[in-house]
């Protein structure tokens, strides 16, 4: 009997399937709709290419799971453990992470929409070449995350911690990243439309050549950033604290500087016409 075959089978013949174990099954291309697998366990499981709808893994142990391909509608992985789970090129669609275990994740190139990660343990994930799209990560906690050429719109980061985290060459338009921590993370040209970083720590960041269009800085620390040659026109840095930061050749034209502090930044060739120079400390 198939893994399939044994899986149906617990499905018709137990009432629930909490404490299950269905580690190791190999489930490639299953398909699945309104099943409890709450407080069930599928480690180093391998659902790829399935096709999954309205199921609840909530507190289930899914860690080093294999959801390659797979496509996830509506799913509730709420408290889940997914460290190491790989869902490479899968697409999610309405699915609840919440509070999530996620660390060492690997979501290359997946398209997410809709799904909420709201206070999940993200660390190390790897985000390369995702599409996000109205998500909820606000106080999410992705330190040193590798998300190189992300596409993230019209979501809620406010609060998450991304502090280490490679967000280089991205595109980034419609985003509350009220209060997030951007601590040493890499920023390189990645372009950020319609981007509200206020009361942002951004300490270390690398933003070099990065392409702001309507971005809020207002009372954002970016002590020692590096936004050489970056483009901050109409930008709101309000109040903004900008010790010792490097913005050689940056275009901050038409930016509100009002009570920024640039003590010991280096402004070489920076352009700052039409800029609210107002109180702005530039010693």
């Amino acid at each position: 009997m198939s893994d399939i075959d044994k899986l149906l089978s617990s499905i018709k013949s137990r009432k629930t399937n909490e404490g299950s174990d269905f580690d190791r099954y190999q489930l490639q291309g299953i398909s699945l709709q309104k099943t409890n697998f709450s407080h069930t366990s599928f480690q180093k499981a391998v659902l790829e290419l399935s096709e999954l709808i309205s199921i609840d893994f909530s507190n289930a142990k899914l860690n080093d799971v294999t959801f390659l391909k797979a496509n996830l509608n509506d799913i509730n992985f709420t408290g889940a453990q997914l460290q190491g789970a790989n869902f490479e090129d899968a697409v999610l669609t309405n699915c609840n992470f919440k509070n999530v275990s996620m660390e060492n994740a690997n979501l290359n190139s997946a398209s997410i929409k809709n799904c909420s990660f709201h206070g999940s343990a993200l660390d190390h994930i790897n985000l390369y070449s995702a599409q996000l799209s109205n998500c909820d990560l606000s106080f999410a906690k992705m330190m040193y995350g590798y998300m190189r050429k992300m596409e993230i719109n019209g979501s809620k980061m406010n609060g998450a911690n991304l502090r280490g985290s490679d967000l280089s060459f991205c595109n980034i338009t419609d985003v509350d990243l009220r209060g997030a921590i951007l601590k040493y993370a890499d920023l390189n040209s990645t372009t950020l439309k319609q981007v509200n970083l206020t009361n942002a720590i951004l300490t270390g960041a690398e933003m070099k050549d990065t392409h702001c269009l309507e971005i809020v800085l207002k009372e954002a620390n970016l002590e020692g950033v590096d936004l050489t040659y970056a483009n901050l026109e109409g930008a709101n840095l309000e109040n903004a604290f900008l010790l010792e930061a490097n913005l050689h050749g940056a275009n901050l034209e038409n930016a509100n500087l009002k009570d920024a502090n640039f003590v010991d930044a280096n402004i070489t060739k920076a352009i700052t016409k039409g800029a609210n120079l107002e109180n702005t400390l530039l010693q």
